[in-house]
């Protein structure tokens, strides 16, 4: 039997050159498959080896359908000529079963492993003059903008500024940074998050562009005090510090009243160490704030248009079909012509697909960045006894971790009447996140 294998990537989603290719060389069956040119797993290609018998012959388009690399191709063809099979490849002219083809193969082996030297030459030079130069030898980006230090990445920069803001209000890092590795958030070089990389990106100046100026500011004052340093590493000591907002935008936390109450309060600039600028005018009970907050969180998990709103988010980011095994291979792709690109062999067709690769990394990253927290929020408990048993049984880390899952913010109004006669119900606005 004369089999066929196409294979066609995300960017190429149309088969038929390859399909017509290989109907035309006379292949009785055919067997077609979606994946990434550097996908580590090939389900549908190692299906077809596995089917091959002594006699038969293997054909596709072109070398790179089979294999990702000159070594891979070498040892597939080596274990099909041990096997009795032939192989061929109708763009390159090869076919194993002719002296000819098995030593056009050999040599195009040889001659792509002395390139790929060349390449690995160049790459080592290219970093030794980078390091001469001051510059970061692998040329790599800065976390939450674009190589040219102007464009801003969104996805990145939402993290980035939920992380500022999470630090002014004196969340832990160290707890926030448990969160988003708990959730599979990337970090810059893709692993998980460490609290002194996170620390060198925010106070890189170039990213108060990122996360804006006064946010920027803020962690950098708190970076450079030790003191500062030291109360990052404590655990938060009140449900909503942080996450309720004064009318005037500023974020507003916990500080002792009278009779030893506690009220969530908007500071001044001039009595909070310079790291708040809020108009120092709203208070809102602690006690009773945190209680409706409660409530309001039970209840949203609990209602339909909650769920429904689950329903649409998943809808939305399982749209793209992109798993994490393929923005892996994306990532990988893109490295490898990110190499190519700076040699005499890199093409017009190389730096398009580059391009392109970044443009579904960002997204699919975004994707990925976001799909944790809606899974997380999927498996929480619909019936209310179990909805407040789970709250009872979280610490007040945890409490807050899901607050800020379901919400941006929650701005406090001006009261609407005098002591007990105002309603905190109507003075809460909560911003949802779903």
């Amino acid at each position: 039997m004369d089999i066929g294998l196409a294979r066609v990537s995300t960017l190429d989603q149309d088969p038929r050159l390859q399909l017509n290719a290989l109907e035309r060389a006379g292949c009785t069956d055919i067997y077609e498959e979606k994946a990434s040119g550097v996908a580590n797993k090939r389900p549908v290609r190692d299906q077809v080896l596995g089917l091959l018998q002594s006699g038969d012959t293997l054909t596709v388009w072109k070398l790179d359908r089979l294999g990702r690399s000159v070594v891979e191709l070498k040892q597939i063809v080596t274990d099909l000529e041990r096997r009795g099979v032939k192989f061929r490849s109708l763009t390159e002219h090869i076919d194993t079963s002719t002296a000819q083809g098995r030593l056009f193969f050999d040599l195009l082996a040889a001659f792509a492993e002395f390139e790929r030297q060349l390449i690995i030459e160049r790459t080592k030079a290219a970093k030794a003059l980078a390091r001469q130069e001051g510059r970061h030898p692998g040329g790599r980006r800065l976390f939450g903008m674009e190589p040219d230090h102007v464009t801003v990445v969104e996805a990145e920069a939402a993290l980035l500024t939920e992380a500022a803001e999470r630090l002014r209000s004196g969340e832990s890092m160290a707890a926030m940074l448990n969160v988003w590795n708990e959730h599979g958030i990337p970090a810059a070089n893709g692993g998980r998050w460490q609290a002194t990389p996170l620390r060198q990106i925010l106070t890189n100046p170039r990213i108060a562009a990122v996360i804006g100026q006064e946010n920027y500011d803020a962690v950098v004052r708190l970076f450079a005090n030790a003191a500062s340093r030291q109360r990052l590493g404590r655990t938060a000591q009140h449900l909503l510090s942080g996450i309720l907002r004064c009318q005037c935008g500023q974020a507003m936390y916990s500080l002792a009243t009278g009779k030893k109450q506690r009220a969530y309060r908007c500071r001044k600039a001039e009595w909070s160490g310079g790291r708040s600028a809020g108009c120092g005018k709203l208070s809102i009970s602690e006690p009773a704030a945190d209680r409706w907050v409660t409530e309001a969180f039970v209840a949203a998990v609990r209602s339909e248009e909650f769920t429904a709103a689950l329903n649409r988010r998943q809808a939305e980011l399982l749209a793209g079909e992109t798993t994490a095994a393929q923005l892996d291979d994306w990532r990988e792709e893109v490295v490898e012509l990110e190499t190519v690109l700076g040699t005499r062999f890199g093409t017009a067709d190389m730096r398009k697909r580059h391009d392109d690769l970044q443009r579904l990394v960002r997204q699919a990253t975004t994707q990925l960045m976001r799909r944790p927290e809606l899974q997380a929020l999927y498996d929480l408990p619909r019936t209310e006894d179990e909805l407040r048993a789970r709250w009872a049984a979280w610490t007040l880390g945890e409490r807050r971790a899901w607050l800020r899952r379901v919400f941006w913010h929650i701005t406090v109004k001006p009261p609407t009447g005098r002591g007990r006669g105002s309603d905190v119900g109507a003075r809460l606005d909560p911003v949802w996140k779903v």
